[in-house]
């Protein structure tokens, strides 16, 4: 979300020190290609963070670690899949906020559960940015305050349980609930409708959100706990007012719950020696996503994070009041 960030990653921190020690066992070593299924369309953040990864990984495990789309079902279709395939290690499954934490309080039926796959670690955290039309006339945050208090304001949306639906619902709520959610069919339309001045707010991640304010988009507050070093003048949510619209999306790599312990610890190091690579975490911080650190590298602590974050969205959504499908 992350609602509260520093208490959600204290607790997940904590719990990681207190798991049981790892039994050593046999390192292991995949003995065929690796799949990293992403459960949505190429291009998208998600998408981009696999593929970046994908090679360095490649690298530590000595076999060829490939990227393969897979979307529909909000995730869904992905996730069955991965928990049709072997749990031998040579499946993984890169999921976000919605898979892992929004889904199970928006959909009446899933193809899986929560417990259903099993922690490999981390990836990143990507701020959002409250992003307004430049052709709107709206681009400052008193603007924006005034215009939601005398008019409805019109906001993008994309799909249930999204981060564009997510940070269009908060947003609409910061700003006093007057205005109107607009779904489009992704990001992508919805930003060329922002430019056009159709739209009056959209609120996307920055991965996609920064390249945005070139094509008539202006940044008017950033989602996370500090600042963009792209868009040093751009205030935090909470610096501008609005302390309710705190939202992160954060990625972590899985693999199907029954994966053996020392599959999860080989393929936890070839993750974190791709978030080492140079390459890997100069696009990264291009992207304003952060890379984790220290005790957030370990699959006991995504475990944790994960659990935090679905309690935390689970009453947010049921506060919103958001209907299940």
């Amino acid at each position: 979300m992350v609602l509260s960030r520093r208490t959600l990653m204290g607790a997940a921190a904590a719990a990681a020190s207190l798991a049981a020690p790892r039994v050593h066992a046999q390192p292991w070593a995949p003995s065929r290609t690796v799949t990293i299924l992403i459960p949505f369309a190429a291009g998208g953040a998600t998408d981009v963070m696999g593929r970046l990864i994908a090679g360095p990984m490649s690298q530590k495990l000595g076999q060829t670690v490939v990227v393969e789309n897979m979307a529909g079902g909000s995730g869904g279709v992905a996730a069955a899949r991965v928990l049709r395939t072997a749990a031998d290690g040579h499946m993984l499954f890169l999921g976000h906020v919605g898979v892992f934490a929004l889904n199970y309080h928006l959909f009446n039926r899933l193809p899986y559960g929560q417990d259903d796959f099993a922690a490999i670690g981390m990836v990143a955290t990507n701020p959002m940015i409250l992003l307004t039309s430049r052709n709107s006339g709206i681009t400052t945050m008193p603007q924006l305050r005034q215009a939601a208090s005398t008019r409805r304001l019109s906001i993008g949306s994309s799909g249930l349980g999204t981060t564009l639906h997510m940070g269009g619902v908060m947003a609409n709520q910061a700003l006093g609930g007057g205005g109107e959610l607009i779904p489009y069919r992704g990001g992508g339309p919805a930003l060329n409708d922002l430019y056009a001045g159709v739209l009056d707010v959209v609120v996307d991640q920055a991965l996609t959100a920064l390249p945005a304010l070139d094509n008539g988009a202006k940044a008017i507050a950033v989602t996370g706990p500090s600042r963009l070093p792209q868009i040093p003048d751009v205030p935090t949510t909470t610096e501008a007012g609005l302390p309710g619209l705190s939202l992160e999306v954060w990625n972590i790599l899985t693999a199907h719950k029954n994966t053996p312990a020392p599959i999860i610890q080989a393929c936890n190091e070839a993750l974190n020696h791709a978030l080492d690579d140079a390459h890997v975490k100069t696009r990264f911080a291009a992207a304003s996503a952060r890379v984790p650190n220290g005790a957030e590298r370990s699959p006991e602590y995504s475990a944790n994070f994960m659990r935090s974050e679905a309690e935390a969205w689970g009453r947010f959504i049921r506060e919103a009041r958001i209907e299940r499908e």
